[in-house]
């Protein structure tokens, strides 16, 4: 849910719009950021399957550190602690757990399964990306559009920069169906 998770930013700038972009970028996508650094080092895995080559739905993933429900609380106060060690903004860490966790709740609709701490623990969310791919992808592009609709309400944007934003949060998921 690449896509998605960048939308979500739209509206928290909106919400605060002194925030800086890179703060909430970081904030959003903080778990992602986590479980690339964690495969890079061989904690977690993320691994095809497929003899005709990686796909969203053949990708065998263990992201037991960064997307479990217990780890989840932790990137959740660490995001909030970044954002208030810089900009010492109580706003700006709120903002910051508010996109954290909101990932997480958004990859339970759309991602891989989760779990409560472990491959062996409870497991939680759709599995979509590997069970129904066009859903999930539904679900980001609506995501997406619903961002940039707050996001734009009430603000002159030119038609091509509109297009644009619509285009790349609700069109461009899409895209995912045929890498």
């Amino acid at each position: 849910m690449i896509s998605g998770h960048a939308a979500t930013t739209l509206v928290a700038k909106r919400a605060v719009p002194e925030m800086p972009w890179w703060l909430l970028l970081v904030s959003a996508f903080l778990i992602d950021i986590a479980m690339f650094t964690f495969v890079a080092l061989g904690i977690e895995t993320m691994a095809p399957t497929g003899a005709d080559g990686p796909t969203l739905a053949n990708v065998i993933v263990d992201m037991t550190f960064s997307h479990d429900l217990i780890p989840q609380i932790g990137w959740t106060l660490l995001a909030g602690a970044i954002a208030f060690a810089v900009t010492r903004r109580r706003v700006f860490a709120l903002t910051a757990m508010a996109l954290s966790l909101g990932h997480w709740l958004a990859d339970l609709v759309t991602g891989y399964e989760h779990h409560v701490f472990g491959p062996e623990s409870y497991s939680l969310g759709t599995d979509w990306y590997r069970l129904n791919l066009p859903a999930a992808l539904s679900f980001e592009a609506a995501l997406g559009i619903f961002c940039v609709f707050i996001f734009t309400r009430g603000r002159s944007f030119s038609p091509g920069a509109l297009a644009g934003l619509y285009g790349l949060f609700g069109v461009f998921p899409f895209a995912f169906l045929f890498i």
